[in-house]
């Protein structure tokens, strides 16, 4: 019997069901050290292994971005790194794809790590972090934070009314277990931002996570609310004395990779997903960044030095407050518009 010729079949089987690789995908982050990270991780390694150059861009995780490109039918990204109100909120609004969850390594992945339309990305804390330096007994409490009699100055805030609300009724003294539902209440809401009156004259607004570091470098603020791997990268490589207090609660949270809704380059934004997703790439993303992933097996590949500063870890994540995206999903659009007009006043 002759043999058929094994290179024209493989070359038949990988056009006809195997991924199909894209000239680019364009992918929204957010800048400094994650992009940095992912870089590594991601991003150089994914362009050596398939020919697939990656387009970067910053943004701050804007919701109305992906709308207006969506919408236009126009688009500058194939992949946005959402935080989870807004991946969930544009989820159900039909702002992005749905997934192939087949290809995906579910069993592998942490609970609640994925859903239709995105795949965590990145799990942060955030949470209360002054300048040692500066403050060597600084402010354990958020009650502390919102006390300018007892810790005069500045403090950052990140301008956003997602985690700005959740943090302003952490400091009127709403137990963490009652954050949410609080806040979707009308005088859950009145009190956040009564809170945040009270130390309006007091705020340094931040945007980025460059921009916060940039903050305590600077010393616009010694007291911020902060993300944990920006204080981690800080203290390491800049040789900043900065102090995150984990047990003061801090907000667990989470981005997500979405595909924009009829993206032309949506089935190369899912090969790409399916490949970042593989534990070694995961584990290699947590050694240039303090912040977790969803794959768990990524976590046995990891070295114990790259615990330092991570959110998740056991004896950290009893003081942490998981998202509830069902709470912003049903008030993301009227608390930014709320929040924007009352920053702007």
């Amino acid at each position: 019997m002759a043999c058929k010729p094994i290179l024209p079949l493989m070359l038949a089987a990988l056009l006809t069901s195997g991924p199909a690789w894209a000239d680019a995908v364009r992918i929204a982050s957010w800048g400094g050290v994650v992009s940095d990270a992912n870089r590594i991780a991601y991003w150089a390694p994914y362009e050596k292994e398939t020919g697939t150059k990656i387009v970067e861009d910053t943004f701050n995780g804007e919701i109305a971005k992906a709308r207006a490109q969506v919408e236009a039918g126009t688009y500058q990204w194939d992949i946005a790194e959402m935080e989870d109100a807004e991946a969930v909120t544009g989820c159900e609004e039909g702002l992005y794809e749905k997934l192939d969850l087949s290809r995906l390594p579910i069993a592998d992945l942490l609970p609640n790590t994925y859903n239709d339309c995105g795949i965590v990305s990145l799990t942060s804390g955030t949470g209360l972090a002054y300048n040692k330096a500066k403050l060597p007994n600084g402010p354990q409490t958020w009650a502390d934070f919102f006390d300018t009699g007892k810790f005069p100055g500045k403090r950052g805030l990140r301008k956003s009314a997602t985690i700005t609300l959740e943090i302003a009724l952490l400091g009127a003294g709403v137990p963490k277990e009652d954050v949410y539902t609080t806040l979707a209440t009308k005088e859950g809401q009145d009190k956040a931002f009564a809170m945040l009156d009270s130390i309006k004259d007091h705020i340094v607004w931040w945007s980025s996570g460059t921009e916060l570091i940039q903050g305590f470098l600077s010393e616009e603020f010694d007291i911020a609310v902060a993300y944990n791997g920006r204080i981690g990268a800080a203290n390491k490589t800049q040789g900043q004395e900065l102090e995150f207090v984990w047990n003061a609660d801090y907000l667990i949270g989470n981005n997500q990779w979405v595909i924009l809704k009829d993206s032309p380059n949506a089935a190369a934004a899912m090969n790409f997903i399916a490949w970042a997703t593989a534990p070694e790439h995961q584990a290699e993303f947590m050694r240039h960044i303090d912040y977790a992933s969803a794959n768990s097996k990524a976590f046995t590949l990891l070295e114990p030095q790259y615990l330092t500063y991570m959110p998740n870890t056991a004896e950290r994540v009893k003081f942490g407050i998981p998202p509830n995206v069902a709470v912003w999903r049903d008030n993301l659009d009227s608390l930014t518009e709320r929040f924007n007009s009352w920053a702007s006043e």
